[in-house]
């Protein structure tokens, strides 16, 4: 990439998202973008890679330019980059090949303005490779041990890496059958909608998808803790904390709340973490019971729905989609959405603001476009092949993409910090408003969508106009 002069002016603003800060320049054609959010620091740091090179460029929370860093693209057998740390002001993008099995850190010193690398290379000898995922500035490959409840962690910081394993065996993981099992064997479980070995994360970069909160398996990060829930068992979802500072691990099981299966089918279950509190769902043909509990299990609310209530705590119509934003209508009854919740894949998510609690209800159904896969795209059998989308590196683009041939059916609902539901309609959410301003600007490439600020932005780049713009998409209830 040529040196690129970045001129910088001020948009006016619009009602449904606001273009802040658009940038003059010239990208490459298949540019695609990689970014760190620091909020202590107030900064992004964005990765602009095409074919050749690399542009590092930060930028504040005012999207004022910073400075940048230029640096040739490292050998093509690394094909994605797959995560980040950051030292003070060294960062470290991780480009990985295919495989997994080679991994590079390519360094950026903000402080010296200069580049290097440093290749490691894995064997992964019984184990399986189920997460990538960033904690405090630290990048973790994830893996577990064959056949066993071990969890291994490598950690990357400053471009070199560490291994811990965590011996889980004494922990009590309850599979469907209500037998003990590994933890080996929950995550190599096949459930309605994940391939073995897939966990979703749920991150804060942007708010989840129903999608993305559909699968069984999900992890959190909350300060230094990586939290795992599971909801394989449809009794109760078993949550396990890893805490990353002395890499201890405990185990919480959440009963999910007690509702009799129809002469035409069983319950179905799935929840979701907010705020240290656990929303559970469970439901079938007939009924919906969502219960909202405390970490030390204490339930705070029972709020029960059947096909032949009104639904009270709703603030938006029963919005189906089917396939895409623009292939979308309005559901008339509750029994509707029950029925169709329970038809799909129950999920639940949600993002508090300002004392609220914004939540989303509904159904996912698989992906169509993919024969019937859902949230993993298997390659290689399952036996050896690696998961992509499990493993993928770019959390909120997938998150946007996650509806696409998709049937999708939910209703928005807002409560206070003590889940006692508010009145009022509500318009999109800021999340939904990205994606139908996505669909609508579809010749906006290398994309980017992050939060700051606990603001949603969008970036794009206009190859006509050759600029790079960032647009907020603000809460407005």
């Amino acid at each position: 990439m040529k040196k690129i002069l970045w001129a910088l002016f001020l948009t006016t603003a619009v009602w449904s998202q606001q273009t802040v800060k658009t940038f003059n320049v010239k990208l490459e054609k298949k540019t695609g973008v990689f970014h760190v959010i620091e909020e202590q620091k107030k900064q992004i740091a964005l990765f602009f890679t095409d074919k050749k090179s690399v542009r590092a460029l930060r930028i504040d929370d005012n999207f004022q330019f910073i400075d940048s860093i230029n640096a040739a693209r490292i050998d093509k057998k690394y094909d994605a980059i797959i995560g980040s740390s950051v030292s003070d002001n060294r960062y470290y993008v991780y480009w990985s090949t295919p495989n997994n099995k080679e991994i590079v850190a390519q360094c950026f010193d903000f402080e010296t303005k200069q580049t290097s690398e440093k290749a490691h290379k894995f064997s992964f000898s019984e184990e399986r490779l189920f997460k990538k995922i960033t904690v405090n500035n630290i990048f973790y490959l994830i893996t577990a041990t064959k056949n066993e409840s071990i969890l291994n962690l490598y950690a990357f910081a400053e471009g070199n890496v560490t291994k811990k394993s965590i011996d889980l065996s004494n922990i009590a993981f309850i599979n469907e059958e209500m037998k003990r099992t590994t933890l080996w064997n929950i995550l190599s479980a096949q459930t309605d909608i994940d391939f073995p070995f897939a966990v979703q994360n749920i991150l804060n970069e942007t708010p989840p998808s129903l999608a993305f909160s559909a699968s069984k398996r999900k992890v959190y990060v909350k300060d230094n803790t990586l939290i795992f829930v599971f909801d394989t068992n449809q009794s109760f979802s078993q949550m396990l904390r890893i805490d990353l500072t002395n890499f201890s691990a405990s185990q919480t099981a959440f009963q999910q709340p007690f509702l009799l299966e129809t002469e035409y089918g069983y319950n179905d279950s799935n929840s979701f973490l907010v705020d240290d509190k656990l929303i559970q769902m469970k439901i079938n043909s007939e009924k919906m019971m969502i219960s909202v509990k405390n970490m030390d299990k204490t339930e705070l609310k029972l709020i029960e729905l059947t096909d032949e209530q009104e639904i009270s705590f709703k603030n938006s119509p029963i919005i189906q989609e089917n396939g895409s934003i623009k292939n979308s209508r309005v559901l008339e009854t509750s029994n509707q959405l029950l029925r169709k919740i329970y038809n799909t894949n129950p999920s639940i998510s949600c993002y508090s603001f300002n004392d609220k609690i914004y939540l989303t209800l509904g159904g996912v159904s698989m992906n169509t476009a993919n024969n019937g896969i859902g949230t993993g795209v298997l390659i290689g059998g399952i036996a050896g092949g690696l998961i992509a989308a499990a493993l993928s590196s770019n959390y909120s683009l997938d998150n946007l993409d996650s509806y696409a041939n998709r049937k999708i059916m939910y209703i928005n609902c807002v409560f206070d910090k003590n889940f006692n539901h508010i009145e009022g309609d509500i318009i999109r959410l800021p999340f939904d408003r990205l994606r139908k301003f996505a669909f609508e600007n579809e010749k906006l490439t290398a994309r980017s969508i992050f939060q700051i600020n606990k603001e949603l932005f969008f970036g794009g780049y206009d190859n006509e106009a050759q600029t790079y713009s960032f647009y907020r998409f603000s809460n407005s209830y």
